[in-house]
């Protein structure tokens, strides 16, 4: 008769917890060869060893509970076996890619946040930028519930086209009519696109390769229009010749510790 082992020392032979063992009698992808009726004491055999170390095999390659159950109701047939395992290759592609495109979006995000910190926060400046290719959006009533819902549903359709990428945020303001008016008023919202240019569809606006005087701030995304004239101070007092649009754009919004929106953002404008 082959030796029968209690379930408390399978637990301990292969690392299993008797919590997990008693689920998978549950659902029945590994059974008990021997139960007791009147103590319900669960045991088991060598057998069940090498059904054991299949589990974790398959459990490692990532395959639910659910799939290796598939495979030992058809007896582990060398077909099943293989079908499952080029499924699950291809699906740990797919995950390998979204996680390199996550990667990407977390290093994008890294190098700006660690560039605008080193530049400073508040402080006016001359830099060199490359050409930036963004996608057009009439939506510029800011601070409403209209543009939050539009924006979300903006983004939500840009992530089932092209899949989730690193996406700037920014405005368009008129020089001229600040200038003149000394009111905010964006023109249109700007969603940058970066190497995904060529892929999105819709009016392209390009900020060309060039200097820029830029004001990096870390503030309520509300509370801009000091960081514009700011700007415009600056302009005037080193007699700038300036493109006609200012940029703003954010890297990254957030809830502080005062129950307040935050933003770091940046604001900028070429110089000619």
């Amino acid at each position: 008769m082959d030796r029968r082992f209690s379930i408390g020392e399978v637990s301990k032979l292969h690392n299993v917890s008797v919590q997990t063992l008693r689920h998978y009698d549950k659902i029945g992808l590994l059974k008990p060869g021997y139960v007791n009726e009147s103590s319900k004491y669960r045991y088991y055999s060598v057998k069940h060893f090498i059904m054991l170390d299949f589990i974790k095999q398959c459990k490692a390659m990532g395959l639910t509970l659910e799939e290796i159950k598939v495979l030992v109701d058809h007896h582990t047939s060398v077909d099943a076996i293989l079908e499952i395992l080029t499924k699950q290759k291809e699906m740990v592609q797919e995950k390998i890619q979204e996680l390199e495109r996550i990667e990407k979006h977390i290093q994008i995000l890294e190098g700006k946040i660690q560039s605008t910190l080193d530049e400073g926060i508040g402080k006016v400046f001359i830099k060199q930028c490359p050409t930036r290719h963004f996608i057009k959006y009439n939506n510029t009533k800011r601070y409403t519930e209209e543009f939050e819902i539009k924006l979300s549903e903006t983004l939500r359709d840009i992530d089932k086209k092209y899949g989730t990428f690193y996406r700037e945020l920014a405005f368009a303001t008129s020089y001229e009519r600040f200038k003149k008016d000394k009111q905010l008023t964006y023109d249109h919202m700007m969603i940058g696109c970066g190497e995904n240019y060529d892929e999105v569809k819709g009016e392209k606006v390009i900020l060309p390769e060039g200097h820029y005087l830029t004001l990096n701030f870390d503030d309520d995304f509300k509370h801009t229009t000091p960081y514009y004239e700011q700007l415009m101070q600056y302009i005037e007092l080193n007699h700038l010749k300036v493109g006609d649009t200012f940029c703003e754009s954010y890297m990254i919004t957030r809830i502080d510790l005062s129950n307040k929106e935050k933003a770091l953002g940046q604001i900028q404008i070429q110089v000619l």
